[in-house]
């Protein structure tokens, strides 16, 4: 036997993550929320129920963010932008496989030309209001709103200078959306 078989030497390792999370993936630049949120919560080295104490929701709800399963509401981004330390939502090309709001996403990120209805999403997102406020902004329903975004229905010529007006849209282009 030799002499120093009994001795331990335990030096700590900064650069090692703790043995719990090593074993789930961990994206370097990461591309959606989701990704944003567990790539901070593992850096910092909190579990995901202190980091929903943090936050202020619950585990499930930090769950359903970190896979992507949920997009969070707009009442949530302030405390997001803290706990991450920048704003992740002025990128429109992160995902959202299944949120509070319609899907807009997609077209958000694109350069051709938009419908009108689609334009009046765009912008609101842009401006990150719900559909609710927006409507009572310009004194009409929830649902007229929701019809004009969805094409099914045009506003008339004194609605579209109303909507102009509150979204700030180009009267131009969306003139030439509406169908006669």
């Amino acid at each position: 036997m030799l002499p120093f078989y009994e001795r331990v030497v335990s030096v700590p390792r900064k650069d090692v993550a703790p043995v719990w999370t090593r074993s789930f993936p961990i994206s370097k630049e990461p591309t959606t929320l989701g990704e944003h949120l567990r790539k901070k919560r593992f850096s910092v080295g909190f579990r995901q129920l202190e980091a929903a104490q943090i936050l202020g929701v619950s585990n499930r709800t930090l769950s359903l963010w970190e896979t992507d399963r949920v997009y969070p509401a707009w009442a949530f981004q302030p405390r997001l932008i803290t706990y991450l330390g920048y704003d992740p939502f002025n990128d429109p090309t992160l995902g959202r496989p299944k949120g509070n709001e319609p899907s807009c996403v997609a077209f958000l990120s694109q350069s051709g030309p938009l419908s009108l209805g689609h334009q009046i999403v765009k912008r609101r997102m842009e401006l990150k209001k719900n559909r609710k406020q927006c409507a009572e902004e310009m004194g009409i329903s929830a649902k007229t709103l929701h019809a004009w975004e969805t094409n099914r229905y045009q506003p008339s010529s004194a609605l579209l200078k109303r909507l102009v007006k509150c979204l700030g849209l180009d009267l131009e282009t969306s003139s030439r959306q509406i169908v006669p």
